[in-house]
């Protein structure tokens, strides 16, 4: 039996609510999900010379992340239109640190900053 991917680019939305702190590399952030995981799948795109670009494509299981012991937060038995729903809408920008690489570095020791010395996870 063949495995069926579903596939939602989120790319825009993250562009527009973190474009201070996004890598300007990042060409597409993409949630992928088939019925037993869901993935963060970025695309960096890095100029080689001449007209020769590289891309770099990072696929993350995001199964390690938890919300209460043994359920995971992304879950693939959920829609994913749900999963989306909560990376964009749930998942802090602190917790985006901890888990991707999505930011550039300034901005994860930013985050981490604000985090840290004030708790400020938004």
């Amino acid at each position: 039996m063949d495995t069926v991917y579903s596939t939602i680019n989120i790319y825009n939305i993250i562009k527009n609510k973190y474009n201070d702190y996004l890598k300007p590399e990042i060409t597409s952030i993409t949630i992928i999900q088939s019925e037993e995981s869901v993935w963060l799948e970025s695309v960096e795109v890095e100029n080689v010379g001449g007209s020769l670009e590289k891309q770099t494509v990072r696929r993350i299981d995001l199964d390690f992340i938890a919300d209460e012991p043994e359920e995971p937060y992304f879950n693939p038995k959920d829609t994913i239109e749900e999963n989306v729903r909560r990376f964009i809408k749930e998942f802090s920008p602190y917790s985006i640190i901890q888990t991707t690489e999505l930011f550039r570095k300034e901005a994860c020791d930013k985050i981490a900053m604000k985090y840290e010395r004030f708790g400020v996870d938004r």
